[in-house]
């Protein structure tokens, strides 16, 4: 009933009838009526204009009711005025009213404009609700709670090599300073200094990442613990890259009295903030100004992984900001934690006899089981880390440029995927790696890309099998397999060039987005897990750990 709340005869305006004014006495009778009405009564407006049903272009023409239908009578006016016209309020309703007026879709068809699928996507969050927590009910009545204090497995031993390998990595940041203060007064190409302080830079670069590798791999147990030593030197491996490539290339121009304009990355200015004015220029710092123990400070610290004598900069340390990234942090953390202790590790544990005796059937079935945990895992991990860590480091630095990822969960294939998701190691690759074998040395692209995707190949393994002392390779085999997947999804381009004038190209966009799904994170991810998992347990079995 309440679906038809607005047709009354209070409610109903007017009403289409056969579009023919010409023919059609009774609207001229009425016309005249309303004529002499408000020429009788002028400050008095109709209430009901004669106004369409649809304002579109197919919307049927409206006149006048017939003569039949009554309308209420003005008190305030004489019986002549009382006669029926159109500016009166209809008393009766009337069952002419016309219903179907124009062309229209129905609201599921691609050519409706009505395509909103709220009330569907509530559905599916709920769905996913409910099976979370029939699985949460399930976990909980076969395992118990399996939950114990964070990091109360670690042995004391452990932390104590922890900060033996962090102290030389701060070591590797003097030495890099220092290397740069000697260089800066002898800035000649052509002296031996730069070739010393080159041999000198590859050194100290060498060690900052083999150093903390072999503490971890003869020293350090746990694979956590581990974890976070190697992560920290492998970010500093890539800094101290980038400082001393950018340096010599200061250090050479300034000596050759040099300065070109500094080149801008094609789309280092999207998405900048409205009202913030680009503060930093190319030669804003002239070397040797750069060479501080600040300036390298700022950088090893900031969410970088470039060198630049100067960074773009907020204007203030916004408390708030601040305060809610850290508690989204320290939830999505503690959430990890959860879904590690109490969900993926029974699963990985019930999986080690799927494995050794390569039961294709169950091992599979295991796979699919702790993909639902893996991808979870993995998005609270990039929320937490690229999100929320590095926004927390950059507000506390008041370091301006926030594009630490770009909208991957869109890609379209596996090498957009990989231009998105970690736009600090992207940059890196690109300025010191790419770009340079393009230009420089005249490497075609595809070689480019092969030597890039080995470093990360490397990078990989390192950070993956150091920690659980497993070096079997699954890792940068893994890294090296997506180069035939993005040729692969290449063809996707080429099927969309050529169908473009048939289709509007979002049914190969969205092909190209469940095979990146499917491929890296339903598939992948869980299966390299479950690998190094096997490998690790068995190592541990056999030294009777």
């Amino acid at each position: 009933m309440s679906n038809y709340a607005g047709i009354t005869s209070e409610g109903l305006r007017s009403r289409a009838t056969i579009p023919n004014k010409e023919n059609n006495p009774v609207a001229d009778d009425t016309k005249l009526q309303q004529e002499e009405e408000e020429k009788a009564h002028p400050d008095v407006t109709p209430s009901d204009a004669v106004s369409p049903v649809n304002e579109g272009a197919n919307a049927a023409p409206q006149f006048a009711a017939p003569p039949n239908v009554t309308a209420p009578v003005n008190k305030g006016t004489d019986s002549k005025s009382e006669a029926p016209s159109q500016g009166r309020r209809l008393k009766n309703f009337s069952h002419t009213l016309l219903i179907h007026t124009v062309n229209r879709a129905s609201p599921l068809s691609k050519e409706s404009p009505e395509q909103d699928f709220r009330g569907f996507f509530n559905l599916s969050m709920l769905l996913l609700a409910v099976s979370n927590l029939r699985l949460i009910i399930e976990n909980y009545m076969k395992y118990g709670f399996l939950l114990s204090l964070p990091f109360s497995g670690i042995a004391w031993l452990d932390w104590g090599w922890t900060i033996v390998s962090l102290t030389l990595q701060a070591l590797n940041i003097l030495t890099a300073y220092t290397l740069e203060s000697y260089a800066k007064t002898d800035p000649s190409p052509d002296r031996p200094t730069r070739y010393r302080v080159k041999l000198l830079h590859v050194i100290n670069i060498t060690l900052t990442i083999t150093l903390p590798t072999l503490i971890c791999w003869t020293r350090i147990t746990h694979p956590a613990i581990s974890s976070i030593s190697l992560f920290s030197a492998t970010i500093l491996f890539l800094k101290l890259v980038s400082y001393a490539l950018v340096c010599a290339d200061m250090r050479r121009e300034a000596a050759l009295k040099m300065f070109p304009p500094r080149q801008e990355e094609p789309h280092a200015r999207d998405a900048k903030l409205r009202g913030e004015e680009a503060n930093v220029k190319g030669d804003e710092m002239v070397y040797p100004e750069n060479i501080t123990l600040g300036n390298i400070m700022y950088f090893v610290c900031a969410p970088t992984l470039v060198y630049q004598p100067v960074y773009p900069r907020t204007k203030r340390f916004r408390r708030r900001f601040f305060v809610k990234r850290l508690m989204e942090f320290s939830l999505g953390i503690a959430a990890m934690y959860l879904l590690g202790a109490q969900y993926a590790a029974p699963t990985l544990r019930n999986s080690f006899d799927a494995v050794k005796d390569v039961h294709l059937t169950r091992m599979a079935e295991r796979i699919l089981k702790l993909s639902l945990i893996s991808v979870v895992m993995w998005l609270l991990m990039f929320w937490c880390f690229f999100h929320c860590w590095l926004n927390m480091i950059a507000e506390v630095l008041r370091f301006g440029d926030r594009r630490f990822y770009l909208p991957w969960w869109n890609a379209k294939d596996v090498s957009e995927y990989w231009r998105l998701w970690n736009t600090p190691v992207y940059n890196w690759g690109k300025r010191h790696v790419y770009l340079p074998l393009i230009i420089n040395h005249k490497v075609q692209g595809m070689a480019a890309t092969l030597v890039v995707f080995t470093i990360s190949a490397l990078l990989h393994e390192l950070l993956i099998g150091i920690p659980t002392h497993t070096i079997n390779g699954w890792a940068f085999s893994g890294m090296m397999a997506q180069i035939p997947l993005v040729l692969g999804t290449q063809l996707l381009d080429r099927l969309r060039e050529r169908f473009r004038n048939q289709t509007d190209g979002k049914i190969f966009d969205t092909i190209g987005n469940y095979i990146f799904w499917i491929s890296f994170t339903i598939v992948g991810q869980p299966t390299c897990v479950l690998i190094y998992y096997y490998h690790y347990v068995a190592r541990q079995k056999a030294m009777g750990l």
